[in-house]
């Protein structure tokens, strides 16, 4: 029976050899599996971890100033019609018509675009060096016209009042100019106003002219006549 037992577990531990080496390569591979997955995992918990975080890299985007200057990111931007103004020139001028110039502009130039003065202009009416300002209606008067004006100086008085107040049938675009809240382009509708319909009687018919409305005339009442 003892030489039976011997060679039962001398087989055994054979069978046990031949199969050693597949057992030491399925754990290997099982090891593998397993740090692989590990690995996986971590990968999946890095991605999820970093979901919903901006990214360290940004686009660069221009940014532009109000004024339209350059930014150190961005790129220049040019404000478009920058240094440009547009005035009417009517009255008696060659050619009456809006012209586009440059900012800056004086009143003789406006009046050279416009062809030059008409023969029959008053061209000591105007102040030739009087800077333009953009939107503004440049009137030039005929010798007629401005005839008529210095009757209605004559009627209505003086450009003040001795409180200092403007008289709006007398003053001029310039003087009317100095008026609280009104610009060349209304002083200048104020000039065509009388002109068309030769002065004003009370000061509430400066709503009349246009542009000018009851809230800007409660501004200026204060500071102006018609005599």
């Amino acid at each position: 029976m003892s030489g039976k037992g011997t060679m039962r577990n001398k087989e055994k531990w054979s069978e046990i050899r031949k199969r050693l080496p597949v057992m030491v390569l399925t754990g290997l591979c099982s090891l593998c599996v397993l740090y692989g997955c590990t690995k996986k995992e971590d990968l999946l918990l890095l991605t999820e971890n970093t979901q919903g975080q901006e990214p360290r890299w940004q686009p660069e985007v221009s940014e532009v100033s109000e004024e339209g200057t350059e930014t150190d990111s961005g790129t220049a931007y040019i404000e478009r019609g920058a240094g440009t103004i547009y005035v009417h020139v009517c009255g008696a001028v060659a050619a009456p018509g809006v012209y586009e110039m440059e900012a800056g502009s004086r009143v003789y130039e406006a009046v050279q675009a416009a062809g030059g003065f008409a023969e029959n202009a008053e061209e000591s009416y105007v102040n030739q060096a009087q800077e333009l300002s953009d939107g503004v209606k440049l009137v030039i008067p005929t010798v007629e016209e401005a005839g008529q004006q210095a009757s209605l100086a004559q009627e209505y008085g003086q450009a003040y009042t001795q409180d200092g107040r403007v008289n709006i049938n007398a003053a001029s675009v310039e003087e009317l100019c100095e008026i609280p809240g009104i610009g060349a382009t209304r002083a200048a509708a104020i000039v065509s106003y009388r002109e068309e319909h030769g002065g004003f009687e009370g000061l509430e018919d400066i709503m009349k002219v246009s542009g000018i409305k009851e809230g800007t005339f409660e501004k200026i009442k204060g500071s102006i006549s018609v005599k």
